[in-house]
């Protein structure tokens, strides 16, 4: 075994994918289980149909999962929930972009404010999320339905990350000044 791997193997970087899956905690499959299943319950549920699709309360707790959940579970439980609530209402060939979409736009929010919350980052990184989120739609959407009915939805898509960031941004700031509630991010 040379110098490297016994160093990587000490401090616990490197090494096997087994030895790595063992590494994650009990409470982040929860927790991301959980925002997986109140996100897919806002989206299916919690909707206002649009031209092509629908607005849905699921952004919101996206958002809010950006807060309690590092990035990369962010990421999971966005992509997982929202595309479950593309199966349920029947957009099935929205599902894969879905997962795509949600799970990146998660991860850009996610990076953005997890370890600092403020009104700024908050605001930016949900904007930045908002925009990619209907971009990526927009980029389907063009090629699916062709780019005159895509580019028309794009005011009412708009929309939809708008209401979640005026709905998430005081609502993470609430959570925030909770006492102890650092302990369950």
């Amino acid at each position: 075994m040379d110098k490297e791997s016994r160093r990587e193997k000490k401090s616990g970087k490197g090494g096997s994918v087994l030895t790595k899956i063992r590494s994650i905690k009990a409470i982040d499959i929860a927790k991301t289980g959980i925002f997986a299943s109140l996100i897919f319950l806002s989206t299916a549920f919690l909707k206002v149909p649009i031209a092509l699709g629908y607005i849905h309360a699921g952004d919101i707790v996206i958002f809010v999962s950006c807060y309690f959940l590092k990035p990369r579970y962010a990421a999971i439980s966005a992509g997982i929930g929202s595309m479950f609530a593309d199966l349920l209402a029947g957009y099935v060939i929205y599902m894969p972009v879905t997962l795509v979409v949600k799970a990146l736009m998660a991860l850009i929010a996610g990076v953005i404010v997890y370890k600092k919350t403020d009104v700024y980052r908050l605001v930016t990184g949900y904007i930045f999320a908002g925009l990619f989120m209907v971009g990526g739609y927009l980029v389907f959407e063009g090629f699916y339905y062709g780019w005159a009915p895509a580019i028309a939805n794009v005011p009412f898509a708009l929309i939809q990350p708008a209401v979640a960031i005026a709905a998430a941004v005081p609502m993470v700031l609430l959570f925030s000044r909770i006492r102890g509630i650092e302990k369950y991010r």
